[in-house]
């Protein structure tokens, strides 16, 4: 059967609460993998802060006031973190590795079983390459929304505190004025997001057709 009269539901609110809770439910079953890897993140993000504040302790206390003694301890200190941080690195590479393919696995055992249950006349108007698409792409897609996009958000959100609490530690007042441009970036990543993620939809629905044309036209080759 061909998928040239299915047409698939259009999308057009640019935020679902309700949805985001569904996914972030996947990760219950898996929480203390989520701990570690949340933890990993921000730890290796605050050390990555950190670094801007012991290069200000390098110039001024060790290279400005001539101290060797601090500065060979600073340097020390530097080495140090470089080292933790690459393990926390490793951690949260790993773990997210981990959690994706759980998390995966959950996702299409959940999607199979519920397939299971469906009608006949469901398949009877749906393409085989539509509903592979889902188990397949569209799978593949929410597992890396649970772990790269929880890496990115925990990322941000660490940098933007570690780096206003050592900002406010060097120079508070110029701290202030660079923190009073966060609520006009927060405006703009408002709009933009609102744009990009109807075109995301767009380029998604493009590639549910694409893969489910090939599952169609190649499955029985």
């Amino acid at each position: 059967m061909t998928d040239q009269h299915f047409e698939e539901e259009e999308f057009t609110t640019t935020f679902n609460g309700r949805t985001l809770l569904r996914t972030l439910k996947l990760t219950v079953p898996h929480w203390p993998w989520v701990i570690g890897f949340l933890s990993a993140i921000a730890l290796t993000s605050a050390i990555d802060s950190y670094f801007t504040y012991l290069g200000k302790r390098i110039v001024d206390d060790g290279i400005l006031a001539e101290n060797i003694a601090a500065l060979r301890v600073i340097v020390i200190q530097y080495g140090g973190l470089i080292l933790f941080q690459a393990a926390t690195v490793f951690f949260f590479i790993y773990l997210a590795g981990v959690l994706g393919e759980r998390i995966r696995y959950d996702l299409r055992r959940e999607m199979f079983n519920h397939l299971q249950k469906l009608s006949l006349s469901y398949y009877n108007k749906t393409p085989v390459g539509w509903i592979m698409s889902r188990v397949t792409s569209d799978s593949e897609r929410v597992a890396e929304l649970v772990t790269w996009g929880f890496l990115d958000a925990t990322w941000a959100v660490m940098n933007i505190v570690t780096a206003a609490i050592f900002m406010l530690i060097i120079n508070w007042k110029l701290a202030l004025i660079v923190l009073a441009i966060i609520p006009i970036l927060l405006v703009v990543a408002s709009q933009f997001q609102k744009r990009i993620i109807l075109q995301y939809r767009r380029v998604r629905k493009i590639n549910s057709k694409i893969t489910g044309a090939y599952n169609e036209n190649i499955s029985g080759v």
